[in-house]
């Protein structure tokens, strides 16, 4: 299959590097108030900001029949890959799955590397370095509505890890092997498969807890976002990813559930006619003429 590439522009390339941090959390939000209907549906991925992106590929089923759609790749866009992706939807169902996906495709290494950092870098020594504290070098303008930003606010624990990151950087900001997700009424669920960080693998929260990872207020994941709308719809999103305070949003994987299609009432229909008149019955015997009186002359006697 062929992948959809592409090079993020300065301005997203430095915005998604610095939001390395991030927090993981699960939602299941407040019913939306929508007092229109609105069909079964369902989407691999949309965004929202600075790199817009419609819903692609998108499947809606308005009448209840099961209708199935595939993309091998999405519009072109400097902020996301993925191999493929298919959306269903149905009566009352719905459901997404999703492959390789890739947000920030070699990031970091679109970072200049301040060259004093470069230089405390290359003079590390081979042991002790882990006590070494992170400087605060100032980071490039990014662009985006966030606050002064400094290599302290990278993911990163010590100096050796930093030059790490910045020196040896990962090919993606966020990258996720599979993702699949489905409802079904007002329920759903979501199998999300590896998912790494800049290159760590990061253990996300189970669907019955929720988790948060000690994080700047860079960047925020939600996981299993879940909401019941006014018409009786069930909509379950699989990642929202929101960079910069919300400057750019990502939706991956949203499936939404309709109440049941009306099914059609049966008409009652008159009998059938027969197409011939039965034939008259031959076997009953006529009936009998009504008697006719004779006048006679009766005999005198005496």
């Amino acid at each position: 299959m062929r992948q959809l590439t592409g090079r993020l522009t300065p301005t997203v390339l430095t915005a998604a590097a610095v939001a390395g941090v991030v927090t993981f959390s699960l939602v299941a939000s407040a019913p939306v108030g929508n007092a229109a209907a609105r069909p079964s549906s369902a989407y691999a991925v949309s965004a929202d900001g600075q790199v817009p992106i419609p819903k692609t590929p998108y499947a809606e089923s308005a009448d209840g029949k099961r209708r199935t759609t595939s993309a091998l790749e999405l519009p072109q866009n400097p902020l996301i890959s993925v191999r493929a992706g298919t959306a269903t939807a149905g009566n009352d169902a719905a459901s997404v799955e999703l492959f390789d996906i890739v947000v920030g495709p070699d990031i970091l290494s679109q970072v200049k590397v301040p060259p004093e950092l470069k230089q405390q870098c290359s003079n590390l020594p081979k042991t002790g370095a882990e006590e070494l504290p992170l400087p605060d070098l100032a980071l490039p303008d990014v662009g985006l509505p966030l606050p002064q930003l400094s290599t302290k606010d990278l993911p990163v624990k010590n100096l050796p890890d930093l030059c790490n990151l910045l020196l040896t950087p990962p090919k993606a900001l966020l990258a996720i092997d599979s993702l699949n997700v489905w409802c079904s009424g007002d329920q759903g669920g979501v199998d999300i498969g590896s998912l790494t960080l800049l290159g760590q693998t990061v253990k996300l929260p189970s669907t019955k807890e929720s988790a948060t990872l000690p994080a700047a207020p860079l960047a925020t994941i939600k996981v299993n976002s879940q909401g019941k709308h006014s018409d009786g719809a069930f909509t379950i999103t699989g990642l929202t990813i929101s960079l910069g305070d919300g400057a750019q949003t990502i939706n991956l994987a949203s499936a939404t559930c309709a109440k049941p299609a009306a099914k059609p009432k049966p008409k009652p229909q008159p009998l059938p006619q027969p197409a011939n008149p039965a034939p008259a019955q031959v076997d009953t015997p006529p009936s009998a003429p009504a008697p006719t009186p004779v006048k006679t002359h009766h005999p005198v006697t005496g």
